[in-house]
């Protein structure tokens, strides 16, 4: 939990010694905070998928201080619920994000690739980063989201801020839900097929979510919904650029775009870690884990572990079986799923079509954060193919 581990990426040479001594390890941050990290994929599997064990209402990252101090808006947005609260606020926003209703969105996916990418070339380059990867997913999502085009730059900085520094993310978070606080007051009684105007008609269904429980659950979709395409993107470009000949698949359609999606995914891990609370005393792996014991499932490293997938420090864009746990597991499973395909398909597709050859104009900047595996810039210079 050192911030300066992951200035570089993510630490992966330090996971797999950690893998190789064993699956469970007990951690002391130099603050005193404590957990149990699970750098395996079998054992993280487990976590994830039982909550009955291991509940998500104690928090779903680490924290600098005290993992076990009680956390704020516990209970009271999805990322943060248990069944049976969860499957309700889950049901509640799911039509929105299923495979059917997220195609729709292919077409204009498409458009804001095509136009972002064409002005990258216009200008023979810039920084990747904040110039399409940070854009796209909320140019493409904005309409679904409730977020008029004027908006979008006030709701990009909030949802960077939400993610760059874990021990200061709730001045972004506050940003966000106070965008929306706003923006339910004037939704309010208006019919309406954006995030608020869904969350009303739950409500009217007969769903119990007050103001705050709406305001909160915004906030988790709409910064989940920007950072892990955005982080993604930017992983799987620099993943790109350093593997020309998975490129060159890609580029030449010798490989489903799908596949390439999935291997990205599992290759960046754009959400490092996910922690969850032992609600009683248990067994992980051999070690005993206490009641009220922090445990975090450390993604990026299960995601390379060599017992579940083969060559796992290669990219190799048609690897199949792809087990990752880049979007998580069991019933917190990425509600957006389908629509981080359909955005990541889309812009490698625009990619593949633009006739420009993407190469380093400097070194990429990382996110010195534990929280997510991202970078705050990545110069990149433009050549035709």
């Amino acid at each position: 939990m050192d911030p300066a581990l992951y200035s570089e990426g993510n630490p992966h040479e330090v996971w797999r010694a950690m893998r190789e001594a064993g699956p469970v390890h007990h951690q002391v941050a130099r603050t005193g905070a404590e957990h149990w990290a699970v750098v395996g994929h079998t054992v993280g599997k487990q976590v994830l998928h039982d909550w009955k064990t291991f509940t998500s209402t104690r928090g779903a990252l680490l924290r600098a201080d005290d993992n076990a101090a009680p956390y704020p808006g516990a209970g009271k947005m999805p990322v943060l619920t248990d069944p049976p609260r969860h499957t309700d606020m889950r049901r509640a926003v799911a039509r929105m994000f299923t495979p059917r209703a997220v195609e729709g969105l292919g077409a204009l996916a498409h458009e804001v690739a095509r136009s972002l990418l064409a002005d990258l070339r216009a200008r023979g380059g810039g920084d990747f980063a904040t110039e399409v990867a940070a854009r796209f997913p909320i140019a493409v999502q904005a309409e679904i989201l409730g977020i008029p085009v004027e908006d979008i730059p006030l709701i990009l900085d909030a949802t960077r801020r939400s993610v760059d520094d874990p021990e200061h993310d709730s001045f972004g978070h506050h940003d966000v839900m106070t965008y929306f606080l706003g923006a339910l007051g004037t939704t309010r009684g208006a019919a309406g097929r954006d995030l608020i105007g869904t969350l009303l008609a739950a409500r009217a269904d007969g769903l119990p979510l007050s103001d705050e429980e709406i305001v909160l659950t915004c906030d988790n979709i709409v910064v989940a919904a920007s950072q892990t395409v955005q982080h993604a993107v930017n992983g799987g470009l620099l993943a790109l650029i350093e593997h020309p000949a998975a490129w060159a698949e890609l580029r030449e359609g010798r490989v489903d775009t799908g596949a390439v999606v999935d291997e990205l995914l599992r290759w960046t891990s754009p959400a490092t870690h996910v922690m969850r609370t032992a609600v009683h005393d248990t067994e992980l792996a051999g070690t005993t884990i206490r009641a009220g014991d922090a445990v975090a499932v450390w993604i990026a490293s299960a995601n390379r572990d060599a017992t579940v997938f083969d060559r796992p420090g290669e990219l190799l864009p048609a690897r199949s079986p792809n087990p990752h746990l880049s979007l998580g597991g069991g019933m917190h499973f990425c509600l957006g799923a389908a629509l981080v395909r359909v955005l990541m398909r889309a812009l490698l597709t625009e990619l593949t079509r633009s006739g420009m050859s993407l190469s380093l104009a400097g070194p990429p900047v990382w996110h010195s954060t534990w929280a997510v595996n991202g970078m705050r810039s990545l110069p990149v210079e433009v050549s035709p193919v």
